[in-house]
């Protein structure tokens, strides 16, 4: 993960990352934001037509759980409907396990744990993430399917440094994943771990997995406060929804972006 990687590592997995969360970017997945939003609202309007009250923690965690799924893994997922889906369960392992020790060791001698053999989270569960990505990353290359994700993000930006390093060549490492799969130069580019600006499929699906880490409570927890607030605060509440409409209706609703 970027967060304890260090010297040319972190160099390395940093000037691929960054460049995936510039402004233009982050606009590329503004689709994956609105049509996640839009299940959250059926949601919560389902629950008040029943007149049921809402436990916004867990509406707002399930509404992050499904961006970051979809925008990080290209999983699109209802987990408020669906709680039972693998995707959500394997989630789950991730979030709820007790990490105590073991990541303590991870960011103080990462170097250490790895010579153990022992990992974060639970065996299963990153199996199962790095499956799918290299699932997703083969599918993409039989089909030649392109989606505004994360995932494909990182695919672009691997590509341009491979067009500004063109006619540089790098011997194949022995055990290259790429070789094994039968990987494009694109794909090539993101898993082989020899010099320059490239990513393992590990790599990879760390950056994807500090995605919910990072995100998935941090989220649900803002936004649960956030509207506690609004509602405790009315007058604030109306003169919110009168900036946000006017934002909405000078820039057009259906191409919101530039309201951010």
């Amino acid at each position: 993960m970027l967060s304890v990687i260090r010297g040319e590592d972190w160099k390395r997995v940093r000037s691929i990352v960054t460049p995936t969360f510039t402004t233009g970017k982050i606009k590329r997945m503004l689709g994956i934001f609105k049509e996640c939003t839009g299940t959250l609202m059926d949601n919560l309007n389902a629950l008040v037509k029943e007149g049921k009250p809402v436990d916004l923690k867990r509406m707002y965690g399930t509404f992050a759980m499904d961006v970051i799924a979809s925008s990080a893994f290209s999983t699109k997922i209802d987990s408020h409907n669906d709680p039972e889906n693998k995707f959500v369960q394997m989630a789950k392992t991730v979030f709820n396990q007790e990490l105590g020790f073991k990541l303590i060791l991870f960011l103080v001698a990462p170097k250490l744990i790895k010579l153990l053999g022992v990992g974060v989270f639970a065996t299963e569960a990153s199996a199962f993430f790095k499956d799918m990505t290299l699932k997703i990353i083969e599918e993409r290359k039989r089909t030649g399917q392109k989606r505004n994700d994360f995932l494909q993000l990182l695919m672009d930006t691997a590509k341009e440094i491979s067009d500004e390093q063109k006619g540089e060549s790098a011997e194949k490492e022995k055990g290259d994943i790429a070789s094994n799969y039968e990987l494009t130069d694109v794909e090539q580019q993101i898993f082989r771990t020899v010099t320059s600006k490239k990513l393992s499929l590990d790599e990879l699906v760390a950056q994807s997995v500090i995605f919910f880490v990072a995100g998935y409570d941090t989220t649900a927890s803002t936004l649960s406060f956030a509207t506690y607030l609004l509602a405790l605060n009315q007058d604030i509440q109306d003169r919110l929804r009168g900036e946000v409409d006017a934002a909405l209706e000078e820039n057009n609703a259906s191409s919101c972006f530039p309201c951010f």
